[in-house]
């Protein structure tokens, strides 16, 4: 397909506005001779369940999975959980399932660390109050009902009485489908990062508001 044709095309899909929104970010990761990334920043501090959400799970079971229920989730290929999800699991990260009695309906993935890896390496330092939530996943039975957000609110009222109060993740900046699900759940943007790789070198940008921002030296030695 031709630029012109991409053009066309792409207004199409999104409109005038959105068509020219999508261009000027594409054109932000096309780097000739090399590759980029761009990432948007999101935060969650009130999640928004949907009442059908809240209604239909009301007897369902939210918990912290188990070493042995990973185990077992891992050996049904339907859970999409994989033998990374348990090395995750054994460096500290935790899974919150929903059950319908014995039956799984989701999960989501948080890590209490204050550094996460974004890409290439680039590690985000998060206040402490935050959680990274980095993977979510309702089976599809059970999709439709907006289960993600009632997930989210279940995750910071379990873990209130360890001080978080919020969740940080992070979104490409053209993946539409999962930015506008992000917002519909409460996330907004703070931020945004950009890494550029060409010629053997490797450059990052990141703008982030500062309350969204540790200062604090998280390993190595105190130097200032």
């Amino acid at each position: 397909m031709t630029r012109l044709g991409k053009v066309f095309d792409s207004a199409r899909k999104f409109g005038l506005k959105g068509a020219l929104t999508h261009l000027g970010r594409r054109a932000l990761t096309t780097v000739p001779g090399g590759k980029a990334f761009r990432f948007f920043i999101i935060v969650l501090e009130t999640p928004r369940p949907t009442p059908e959400a809240a209604r239909t799970a009301k007897d369902h079971i939210f918990r912290f999975a188990t070493l042995e229920d990973l185990e077992r989730l891992v050996r049904d290929p339907d859970s999409m959980l994989f033998d990374r999800d348990i090395q995750s699991f054994s460096n500290g990260c935790r899974c919150l399932l929903q059950f319908d009695g014995a039956e799984l309906v989701g999960y989501t993935w948080i890590s209490s660390s204050p550094l996460f890896d974004v890409n290439w390496g680039i590690h985000f330092n998060m206040p402490d109050d935050m959680l990274y939530n980095y993977n979510g996943y309702t089976t599809p039975k059970h999709r439709g009902t907006a289960y993600q957000g009632l997930r989210h609110l279940k995750i910071l009222e379990l873990t209130h009485g360890e001080g978080k109060r919020r969740l940080m993740g992070y979104v490409d900046h053209t993946n539409y489908k999962s930015i506008n699900g992000t917002r519909k759940s409460g996330y907004r943007r703070v931020g945004v990062v950009r890494g550029v790789s060409r010629k053997g070198a490797l450059h990052f940008s990141l703008y982030v508001d500062a309350k969204n921002w540790s200062t604090l030296a998280r390993s190595g030695p105190v130097q200032y």
